[in-house]
C-alpha cells in the first residue's frame, strides 16, 4: 500500500511539474502578445509587481526583518530577478520564445559547470555552444533571427546564472519568504525603467486582464504547484524534467502565437536542453555549492541543485 501511495504521489509530481511548464511557457506567450500594445519594459514592470503583491500577503513579508547583515544578498537577488526577466522579454519581443529559452538556459548550465569538479564536465558547455551556432542563421539563411534578441537573451542568462548563486545565500537569509522580498526590490528596481515607456493610454480592460492572466500563469499557478510537487520528487527528477522547458516553449509560441522553427534551430534548441540534462545528471557536481532558491524567470519558486536551475 505505501509503494503505491509513493508511487501515486510521483505521479502527481510529474503531472504537476509538466502542468507548471506549461502555464510558465503559455504566460510567456500570452506576454509577447501584449507587447504590440505595451511595451516589454512595462509588461514586465507590472507583472513582477503583480507577483509581488500576491506574494506579499502570502508570504507574510511584514514578519521579516531586514538587517544590515542580510540587506545586500536581497537587494542582489532582487536585482537579478529584475535583469532576468526584464532581458528575457526584450529578447523574445524579436525572437521566438523557444529559442530564448534555450540561449538564456546557458546561464545556470554555465554555473553548474562552474562549480564541477571534473574538467571533463566543461564538455557539457561546448555542446551547449553548439547548439547556440545552430540557433544563428548563416548569411545565405532566408531566416531572419534579430541578433538583439540572441544578446538580450544571453544577458538574461548572465542575470540567471548570477541569480542562482545571490538567491542561495538570500534564500538561507530567508527562507520562503526570499521571493516575496526579491520580487519588491525588483518592482522597485524597474520602476524608472518602466516609468519611460509607460503610458495609460496603452492600457485598456483587456489588457489589464492578459496581464493579470499572466501573473497568475507565470508566477502564481506554477508556485503552488512546484511547491507541491518538490515534495515527492527527486531534484534530479525534477532538473531533467524543468531542463525540457524550451521545447515546451517553442511548441507553445508555435500554437499561440505561429512562431516558427526551421530544422537547424529545433536541432540547436535539442541540444542546448541535452547539454543542461547531462549536467543534471552529472555526478560531478560540488555538492557544497548545489541547492539554489529559484524563481523562474516569471516568477515561480524552485529550489534545486544549481545544475538544474532553468528559465
Amino acid at each position: 500500500m505505501r509503494s503505491l501511495i509513493n508511487k501515486n504521489q510521483t505521479l502527481f509530481a510529474v503531472v504537476a511539474i509538466i502542468v507548471a511548464m506549461l502555464s510558465i511557457t503559455v504566460g510567456a506567450s500570452l506576454a509577447k502578445s501584449i507587447f504590440s500594445s505595451v511595451k516589454p519594459e512595462s509588461v514586465t514592470f507590472m507583472r513582477l509587481t503583480m507577483a509581488a503583491i500576491m506574494l506579499f500577503f502570502v508570504c507574510r513579508v511584514w514578519e521579516v526583518k531586514i538587517t544590515r547583515q542580510n540587506r545586500g544578498s536581497v537587494f542582489l537577488y532582487g536585482i537579478s530577478i529584475a535583469g532576468m526577466n526584464l532581458f528575457f522579454y526584450l529578447a523574445i519581443k524579436t525572437i521566438p520564445i523557444g529559442v530564448g529559452l534555450a540561449v538564456q538556459l546557458i546561464g545556470p548550465l554555465l554555473v553548474a559547470i562552474l562549480f564541477s569538479q571534473k574538467k571533463s564536465d566543461f564538455m557539457w558547455a561546448v555542446l551547449a555552444a553548439i547548439g547556440i551556432y545552430l540557433l544563428i542563421p548563416s548569411a545565405s539563411s532566408d531566416v531572419v533571427l534579430d541578433s538583439r534578441g540572441l544578446v538580450y537573451a544571453a544577458i538574461a542568462g548572465f542575470f540567471w546564472g548570477s541569480y542562482i548563486i545571490i538567491g542561495k545565500k538570500a534564500g538561507a537569509a530567508h527562507g520562503f519568504r526570499a521571493p516575496a522580498l526579491g520580487l519588491i526590490v525588483a518592482s522597485m528596481a524597474l520602476l524608472p525603467v518602466a516609468a519611460n515607456s509607460f503610458s495609460l493610454s496603452d492600457m485598456s480592460i483587456e489588457i489589464v486582464g492578459l496581464l493579470i492572466c499572466v501573473a497568475l500563469l507565470s508566477s502564481l499557478i506554477p508556485l503552488v504547484l512546484e511547491m507541491q510537487a518538490l515534495r515527492h520528487l527527486p531534484t534530479k527528477t525534477y532538473g531533467v524534467l524543468t531542463s525540457g522547458e524550451p521545447v515546451l516553449g517553442a511548441l507553445a509560441g508555435f500554437f499561440i502565437l505561429n512562431e516558427q522553427l526551421v530544422i537547424t534551430q529545433s536541432i540547436g534548441i535539442s541540444i542546448i536542453v541535452f547539454a543542461s540534462i547531462a549536467s543534471v545528471l552529472s555526478p560531478s557536481v560540488n555538492t557544497t555549492n548545489n541547492v539554489a532558491v529559484k524563481i523562474n524567470g516569471n516568477g515561480a519558486v524552485k529550489v534545486k541543485p544549481v545544475a538544474e536551475s532553468l528559465k
